[in-house]
């Protein structure tokens, strides 16, 4: 049976969970303490290798896309994509996103309005032309150059090498073909499930409290932990189901409602509240990133050492690098059929421009409800926190409430697209074999989903949100230097079955 699970992997990554999660909860002061010092020390250690990271994925994808390779196709020559261009685009933005998503894009201005970078005097004029931009930054060609890069690395072989394994190991067959399930192999595979539990526990420690607030707001039931954990079996529950009923049923149903109720939310937010603010600070956004994306790729800030580049970019990438194993194993299950040009642009663009809707309505709506003083967002974010700043923010709509459910639902739905995509996943890496045609078995699928509601929980019972932007960083790190062995295995590769390909 070509879906046996693989106990190795299977075992010591609950063994993982299990040796991260215990001490945690036994002291989960020193532990928060021991978090930050590791964030810290690795920001300031490996924050430029991050940032050189990026520039070279974005480069690299370019001349993969333009060069000779970007006719190679992922599959026979006679394949076909398995999924339409929509439903393609709506999977793999909502895997790739996460409810995470919602929270950032309509609050992350705040912290920049008042801690610019670049030396910029705090919320002025030019502060709030980088708060308006910067977030477009953080979630664009770069974030997702970290998810396609590895896509392409562990699309070829699985598709043209037919290697019959979907496992981030893959990405690396070059390197180790001769040696399948060697020690090698098998610390990716348990690197990369780890990095990919650590940053889905992350992402759902920031979803999680804000759907908590909202569901708050619309029901009157009290906001606090308790009600947090419940927000995470409901959403666990939902993509359990999701990801029970698999990849057509399921996991593309769920992901093409999001993306509608979501284009829904945003162009209600872009009518009813200040449409000529939103369209003019948008169109300014845009040029900002545009001219500045050089400088904003490349700024370490060795002078003034602010900390925004850590504490911002360096978290993002990180962020990136540590979701981009299993982003890469996702949009590999979906992409058959089509080119690595119609991949890298696909996902470099309509990645890019997905993020950026978010920040350009839900962001900017937000700025200009301090900057005309209709609502002291800023007050509200240092004196209680983002959530309760963004459920105040949407009251001021007409339909407030309406859009407040809305909001709720998309997060929801958000959280589940993405963590029913992560159980299919991790299910996937901890299964001997499987071929391009085959699903691992719906129990283990099902298991997943609800495994990975436990570090999450941990995380926000420790300290909240900045202990889940830590564990991103600490776990996100091994899986950097992967990424230097799965491009040269792939460039390897693709020189050694196309060196005589004409240049296009």
């Amino acid at each position: 049976m070509t879906t046996e699970v693989d106990k190795v992997s299977f075992g010591a990554t609950l063994l993982v969970i299990v040796a991260a999660v215990v001490p945690l909860l036994l002291a989960p002061e020193a532990g928060a303490v021991l978090l930050q010092q590791a964030y810290s020390f690795i920001a300031d250690t490996f924050g430029v290798a991050y940032l050189l990271g990026g520039i070279s994925a974005f480069m690299l994808l370019l001349w993969l896309a333009f060069g000779r390779y970007g006719s190679v196709k992922l599959g026979d020559a006679d394949d076909t994509p398995d999924f339409g261009t929509f439903s393609w685009i709506g999977m793999l933005f909502c895997a790739g996103v996460g409810a995470g998503l919602m929270y950032w894009a309509a609050i992350e201005w705040a912290y920049y309005y008042q801690s610019p970078p670049f030396g910029v005097e705090a919320e002025s004029v030019r502060a709030a032309k980088w708060a308006s931009s910067y977030g477009i930054f953080h979630w664009g060609p770069i974030a997702w150059a970290f998810y396609c890069l590895p896509t392409l690395a562990i699309a070829y072989p699985f598709y043209v090498k037919k290697v019959p394994s979907l496992k981030f190991s893959v990405s690396c067959h070059h390197l180790f073909k001769n040696h399948k399930n060697d020690y090698c192999s098998r610390a990716i595979d348990l690197l990369f499930m780890i990095a990919l539990i650590g940053g889905a526990g992350s992402s759902l420690g920031f979803s999680t409290p804000l759907i908590a607030t909202l569901i708050s707001d619309l029901t009157g039931i009290a906001p606090g932990f308790g009600l947090e954990v419940f927000v995470v079996a409901f959403c666990v529950v939902i993509f359990a189901v999701s990801v029970y009923m698999g990849l057509e049923k399921g996991i593309k149903r769920l992901s093409d409602l999001n993306l509608i109720l979501a284009l829904l939310l945003l162009a209600f937010v872009l009518i009813a509240g200040p449409t000529l603010f939103l369209m003019k600070t948008g169109l300014n956004s845009i040029g900002t990133v545009l001219a500045n994306f050089i400088q904003m790729s490349t700024w370490t800030d060795p002078f003034t050492d602010s900390g925004f580049v850590e504490d911002w970019t360096v978290f993002y990438w990180a962020w990136w690098v540590a979701y981009g194993p299993f982003v890469g194993l996702f949009v590999t299950r979906i992409s058959r059929g089509r080119t690595f040009k119609e991949v890298i642009l696909g996902m470099l663009i309509y990645g890019s421009l997905g993020g950026a809707l978010f920040y350009l309505v839900l962001g900017n709506y937000s700025m200009f409800l301090q900057l005309s003083g209709n609502l002291d967002v800023l007050d509200i974010l240092n004196n209680q926190d983002g959530n309760l700043a963004i459920v105040a923010g949407f009251h001021q709509l007409p339909l407030g409430s309406v859009a407040i459910a809305l909001f709720c639902f998309v997060s929801i739905i958000f959280s589940a697209t993405t963590y029913d995509s992560a159980s299919y996943i991790l299910a996937s890496t901890a299964t001997k074999e499987i071929k391009p045609s085959e699903d691992p078995p719906r129990w283990h699928r099902a298991f997943w989903s609800f495994t990975l509601a436990v570090l999450p929980i941990t995380l926000m019972y420790v300290g909240g949100l900045k202990v889940a932007q830590t564990s991103v960083l600490v776990v996100s790190l091994p899986i950097l230097f992967v990424f230097v062995l799965m491009t040269y295995s792939l460039l390897q590769s693709l020189e050694e079955d196309h060196a005589k390909a004409p240049l296009r």
